[in-house]
């Protein structure tokens, strides 16, 4: 077994004792807002663990992964985004999405605003 799945299986423990702490804390609470806060947290924390879970598999080798759809060029045509391929196919360059900064670029032309001035 790999170092990575020792150390996150280890993450796991830690993780799992964090929770118990939470649900401890949380029938003592009186404070209605700080209640609410730490019941988001142990629900979080408990998407956490399902996670670790996750990843621990994939990491020992314990998940089939299926590959990525490929297009006729043999390149995979769609990234991350379910919708890359279409959006591609639209004029929308998916990998600028992330900075804003270019967002009036890839508007122009989208606006039916524009086709009035």
């Amino acid at each position: 077994m790999s170092h990575a799945v020792d150390a996150l299986k280890l993450a796991v423990e830690f993780e799992k004792q964090a929770l118990e702490k939470y649900k401890e804390a949380i029938p003592h609470v009186t404070n209605k807002q700080t209640r609410q806060a730490v019941e988001k947290y142990a629900s979080e924390k408990n998407e956490q663990i399902d996670s670790l879970h996750w990843m621990i598999m994939a990491e020992a080798g314990q998940l089939e992964t299926e590959e990525a759809p490929v297009a006729e060029e043999g390149a995979p045509k769609a990234g991350k985004c379910p919708f890359t391929g279409q959006l591609a196919e639209m004029g929308v360059d998916i990998s600028k999405m992330g900075d804003m900064s270019n967002m009036a670029e890839m508007m122009k032309g989208m606006s039916k605003d524009e086709t009035k001035s």
